[in-house]
Order: C-alpha cells, then structure tokens, then sequence
C-alpha cells in the first residue's frame, strides 16, 4: 500500500470553513508515550484554530494509574483550549458499555473526524453509527493483537497513521487502506538552546515510561548491578531513575531492595516534572524489547541528552549509532553498562553525542506534525463531500 501525496491545499476562492472538529481517542489519561502525543497534538491543533476532544476508555486509577497525573493533563488540556471527557469504562473495556458511551459523545460532541489511537476504540467505532472519516494510529512496532484483525478493521478504518517506518511496514503488509507517515514529536516545552558539555560524577541517567513488559525493566536492574560492581571510589556508579507508573511497580522497588541497589536506582512513579528531570539528567536510558517512535528519546534528545538504548525496533530509527547514542543489543546488560561508562568517560564524545541528539531533535516538532494530521483529515472530509457543478 502507497503512502498518500502531500495533501492538496485549499482553492484560494473557498469560502470559509468552520473550525475542524477532532475527536481522538485513548484509553486512559497517563504519562506513557501516546497519550502524552496525543494531548499535545490536540494542544498545536487547538493553536491553529481547530476544536479537539480527548476521550478515555477508562479513568487512570482503574488502570493503576495516577489520579494526581490525571487531573493534571486534564488541566492541561483546558488550559490549551480543549476539552477532555472519560467514558469512565471498566478495566475489561466491555464492547456493549463502551458503544453506548461512544454514541453519547458523538451525539453532544458532533466532530468531523474522530483519529482512534487504541484499538479497542476502533471496535466501538464499527457499531457507533458515525458516519464521518475515522482514522487510527498504532504507537508500536510489534502488534499486541492477531494480524488477520486488520481484514476487520479495514472495514471500520478510513485510513491509518504511521509513526514510523516500522509501523508503515505492519500497514503495507497486513492492511488494504492507505496510510500516512507523520513521525512523533517532542512538545516544544523540551528545549535545550546548546548541547551538554561532560557528565557529571556521579551520572544522573533518566528513563520515563510506564511499568510494562515493554519497557523491560529487569534489563534495567541488572544492567544497575553490573554497574554498582564495576564502580570504583574515582568513578562511583552511575544513578538511574525511572519516571513511570503501573501495577508492577512496587514489585520492581522490591527487587531492588532484594539486591541492595537502592543508592543506585530509583523507581519515582509517574512524574510531572519531566523537563526538569531531564535536564537535571546527564544520560537517558531505553531498556525496551520493541518501541514504535518514542517521544520519551524524542524529549530527551531536545534536552541534550546523549541515548543509551536497546537495538530493537523501533529505537533503530531514532537512535543513530556514533550520532547521537550508542545501540545495544537486548538482554546484554553487560553492553548497556559499558556504553554508559564509555559516555561518562569520554567527554570528547559526550558533547558529540548531545550536539548530535539536538540536531535530530530539530528534524521532529509537534507543530509540524499537527499541521500533517490537520492537513489528513481536511483531505478525508473533502473526498467525502460531494462535488458542485
């Protein structure tokens, strides 16, 4: 399957059109990597006139998440002029429930469009009775569900966005709908104006994510104690911290403590300081079996930050070898460790490496990806408006 042209602008003599009105739908409000896209996606459309509504399947606690977290984004998203509602589901997002809350806010609401960014949505979607373009987004470069679902959702699905290539690859291979690759970005709150000149002692490493199988924090934890091993009182351990919530949290504290690692990683559950994290950080850390296009590296990069991170899918694309960090294979704690020694050691090659993360930072902004997006579904709608003589 093609990807779509550049969308064809508006005739010069068009009358105005009203406000572009966007529903997108997640599963519940937390710091994890799509919701924060897509808060911030809704924040640069809201700036460039058009009206968005962000729906969770679910409320945050229901989820393991943090309520504190929740009601922040809420209000971050009312500050940037749009709104938020939860169709306040349970933890198994019943199809019945979920469906009838759908036609609720489809009624009140009336969007021209609605972008879909879980796939559950997209099955409430299909007995909704919305009539207008649907579109979704997948945020991975491994599926979590069959491939032969796509036959299903070609059916509901007007057409997909890919993050990445990774993801224009499951799109080409499974689905028969077109898709468009528009790339994650970084919120423009994530800026540094120079790169970092050496890290300091001890090294301050940052991750953010949510507590997953994902994220693969156990890689995490031994790559800590291989670490704590090899430190000397010259050159004291490296400090990681994790920014992220979830239900197996406190069973990654607990281990921790069962190794005694406690000076050297800390579990902070979800965050709302980021940026400062990051820039109170001299390295950022990825441990993950797959991504799709991580905003989390995205940030980091903005900040300066040089990447250590696995070489899996995903953080291929982004983390580019001897640029601006360094890959390692999964499940290789020992090379993770070392890669984050060789950084902390070398200044000639830490401020390489961040000047190299800001210059691929740059290649990615949240306004440009909405301006995309917006300009995607203005092409849906046309193409479903009939023409005048």
């Amino acid at each position: 399957m093609t990807v779509h042209s550049p969308i064809e602008a508006f005739p010069r003599d068009a009358e105005p059109q009203p406000p572009l009105n966007v529903s997108s739908i997640i599963t519940s409000l937390t710091s994890g990597g799509a919701e924060v896209l897509v808060t911030n996606l809704n924040a640069a459309f809201a700036a460039k006139g058009a009206r968005g509504t962000i729906l969770a399947l679910c409320d945050a606690p229901m989820l393991g998440n943090s309520p504190e977290m929740e009601a922040e984004l809420i209000d971050q998203i009312g500050q940037s002029g749009c709104r938020f509602e939860s169709m306040h589901l349970g933890r198994r997002r019943r199809l019945l429930p979920g469906v009838l809350a759908l036609r609720r806010h489809l009624a009140e609401a009336r969007p021209d469009v609605v972008h879909a960014h879980t796939v559950r949505a997209v099955t409430m979607l299909a007995f909704s009775g919305f009539s207008g373009p649907i579109v979704f987004t997948y945020h991975n470069s491994r599926l979590s569900f069959p491939p032969a679902l796509f036959s299903a959702l070609d059916r509901v699905v007007h057409h997909y966005v890919a993050i990445s290539n990774d993801t224009a690859g499951i799109y080409r291979h499974w689905s028969r709908r077109p898709f468009t690759l528009i790339q994650n970005a970084p919120s423009s709150r994530y800026k540094a104006s120079s790169p970092r000149v050496a890290a300091r002692r001890p090294c301050n490493v940052l991750t953010v994510g949510a507590v997953s199988d994902q994220k693969n924090y156990p890689l995490l934890i031994e790559t800590a104690r291989i670490l704590k091993d090899r430190a000397t009182e010259a050159q004291p351990p490296p400090v990681l911290r994790v920014a992220g919530g979830g239900e197996g949290l406190e069973a990654l504290r607990a281990r921790v403590r069962e190794l005694d690692l406690g000076e050297v990683v800390e579990f902070l559950g979800e965050r709302r300081d980021v940026p400062d994290l990051l820039k109170r950080s001299d390295l950022y850390l990825n441990t993950s079996h797959y991504e799709g296009f991580s905003v989390a590296i995205l940030e980091a990069m903005a900040m300066g930050l040089p990447v250590v991170a696995t070489d899996v899918s995903g953080n291929r694309g982004l983390v580019r070898q001897g640029q601006n960090g360094l890959l390692c294979p999964l499940d290789k704690p020992q090379a993770l460790a070392a890669a984050m020694l060789r950084l902390t050691q070398d200044n000639s090659l830490y401020r390489q490496f961040s000047a190299g993360a800001l210059v691929t930072s740059r290649e990615y902004t949240i306004e440009n990806a909405a301006a995309r997006h917006l300009e995607l579904y203005s092409a849906l709608l046309r193409r479903r408006v009939p023409q005048k003589d």
